[in-house]
């Protein structure tokens, strides 16, 4: 039985943690036994002991809560890896790609990595990633934005990230009402692009748009700037007197049962690699208003979502006032979204997966 250890460096669970746990059940049937190095203290530890997988120790950070350098992190990683006696050491996150990368293999362990994020590197980051035996995409906006700078094609290919359509799946109705309910879902920071989606469900309100707009999320960032985005953000909603409208509702475990309880999913990111709350959301039937960016179109290739351009609140608002002007367009863009997002079940995502890792023990990898 292939053993894959999955290394995260956070405790914290988001949307790459979230496609990690669904995986992790699915290759577990599939025949692989999988654990997860990740802190011992947070969300993720906690989960991973509801489902019964074996959660490694490995040390991120120090004393202080500083992250521990660079080299000293590969040299732990020589040190670990060898002793997990893994088939596969799988880095979750594009960070953890960059630092696992050159560290030296025990033994046949391969070594890969998951790009989650479309983000500016340099030459000896996109490099240090370069050296892993193999690198899955989330998406071919992805891999595309990794190319350009350099990354291996020869080492990385398109992944698409799956969902538990049984999990998530549309309810079995959805009564017509006023407001009509607006749901985001994900971090409270300025790539999210919560600054406009504010003034866009503002100006829908203003244009005659009856709706309410509950924001589930937290930030999880220390720095003085993120917190700040979030205060104006707090700020805004009260300076316009939107408090009866608007309202942030904080972190939630129960995401399935928001989407299935809410009418419309509005997503104003300013880039979004492969937006796993867009494919919650489409998974339960629900119509999306969300920006045409990173691997949104990919996901979502043929008028199934809504797709307004980036930083644009006015065109943000005219798409949430299309919507409520028709509830007959809401139940077809929700039948067309979950038809589209069945493409994309999460046991499709680990037959994929396990064939590669398969292939890379094999030494069959083209």
């Amino acid at each position: 039985m292939p053993f894959v250890v999955y290394l995260c460096e956070y405790g914290t669970i988001y949307g790459g943690e979230n496609s990690m746990l669904s995986g992790l059940q699915a290759l577990q049937r599939r025949g692989f036994d999988v654990a997860v190095a990740c802190p011992a203290e947070g969300p993720l530890a906690g989960q991973l002991a509801d489902l019964g997988v074996l959660d490694l120790p490995f040390l991120w950070i120090d004393g202080k809560g500083k992250r521990l350098p660079l080299e000293q992190l590969r040299e732990d990683l020589v040190e670990m890896t060898a002793l997990w006696k893994a088939d596969i050491v799988h880095a979750n996150s594009l960070s953890v790609s960059r630092i696992l990368g050159p560290v030296k293999r025990p033994g046949r362990t391969k070594f890969v990595g998951h790009l989650r994020d479309i983000i500016k590197l340099n030459r000896r980051v996109v490099s240090d990633i370069s050296a892993l035996d193999e690198i899955y995409c989330v998406s071919t906006a992805t891999r595309s934005f990794h190319l350009n700078q350099g990354l291996s094609a020869e080492k990385s290919l398109v992944l698409h990230n799956g969902i538990d359509l049984t999990e998530f799946a549309p309810p079995s109705s959805r009564e017509e009402r006023s407001p009509l309910r607006l749901v985001y879902i994900g971090q409270l920071v300025m790539r999210k692009g919560v600054d406009v989606l504010l003034e866009g469900v503002r100006r829908a309100i203003e244009l005659g748009a009856d709706v309410t707009l509950d924001l589930y999320g937290e930030c999880h960032s220390t720095k003085e700037e993120a917190k700040q985005y979030l205060a104006d953000a707090q700020s805004y909603v009260e300076r316009w007197q939107l408090t009866d409208r608007i309202r942030f509702q904080g972190r939630t475990d129960r995401t399935c049962q928001v989407l299935q309880q809410a009418d419309i999913l509005v997503h104003a990111a300013r880039q979004e690699p492969w937006g796993r709350v867009l494919l919650e959301a489409g998974a339960c039937g629900l119509p999306i208003i969300a920006t045409d960016v990173g691997g949104t179109r990919e996901m979502y290739s043929d008028g199934e979502a809504l797709l307004v351009p980036a930083d644009d609140p006015d065109m943000l608002a005219r798409a949430i006032e299309k919507l409520c002007q028709s509830g007959e367009l809401r139940q077809s863009m929700g039948r067309n979204g979950r038809k589209r997002i069945e493409q994309f079940d999460i046991n499709d995502y680990a037959d994929k997966l396990a064939d590669r890792y398969q292939k890379l023990l094999q030494g069959t990898v083209n």
